[in-house]
């Protein structure tokens, strides 16, 4: 084999390597299991999930990214989405920016809206109901990866609870005009 031909390979491999073979992305974009039943992908789907692991610049949704998502739900039991929540932030350069949830609780901020210098602090506010994060987000663009509905065999919750407002059921009720249904009966 020459030594062009080697130089070659070599290339080939490292380059290969450098187009976004990373098992840990791969895993965690596997994780999100496969898309509810009568969701269409869109702005209402994988409600709840860490949005970011596919909408960033290496994931399969790379065509539509954000620099940061979530979802709100009612109550910490629940699993109806808030509609009409504001999410309301700041960075740490000071910059604010509010966004406003849909039927289902979604919401998504694009770079090209705000690309936040992070860490951020959060306040989530619907009518006289607000309820603030304790401590700013370091730099997880995506509150399903930490804040996951994850319960063990006594009922507990294995990481933070999911993102909510109330105490329990939002008082004006789930969208009645939502093209799904907002229940996900994660």
């Amino acid at each position: 084999m020459s030594s062009f031909s080697r130089f070659a390979g070599v290339l080939a491999i490292a380059t290969f390597a450098a187009c976004g073979m990373d098992p840990v992305h791969d895993g965690a974009v596997a994780a999100q299991g496969k898309e509810v039943t009568g969701v269409p992908i869109g702005e209402f789907h994988r409600a709840g999930q860490p949005c970011v692991v596919c909408h960033e610049e290496h994931g399969p949704a790379s065509n539509s990214v954000f620099s940061i998502a979530g979802t709100v739900f009612a109550g910490p039991n629940g699993t109806v989405g808030v509609e009409g929540a504001t999410i309301q932030m700041t960075d740490s350069k000071n910059s604010k920016f509010e966004k406003a949830t849909n039927c289902v609780g979604n919401f998504f901020v694009k770079p090209s809206e705000w690309d936040p210098a992070f860490p951020i602090l959060v306040r989530v506010a619907k009518g006289a109901a607000k309820r603030s994060m304790k401590s700013p987000i370091g730099r997880e663009p995506s509150c399903g990866n930490c804040h996951a509905r994850i319960i063990d065999e006594n009922n507990q919750y294995g990481s933070m609870p999911h993102v909510y407002l109330f105490a329990g059921d939002d008082p004006a009720g789930p969208s009645k005009n939502c093209p799904v249904n907002p229940d996900l009966g994660l």
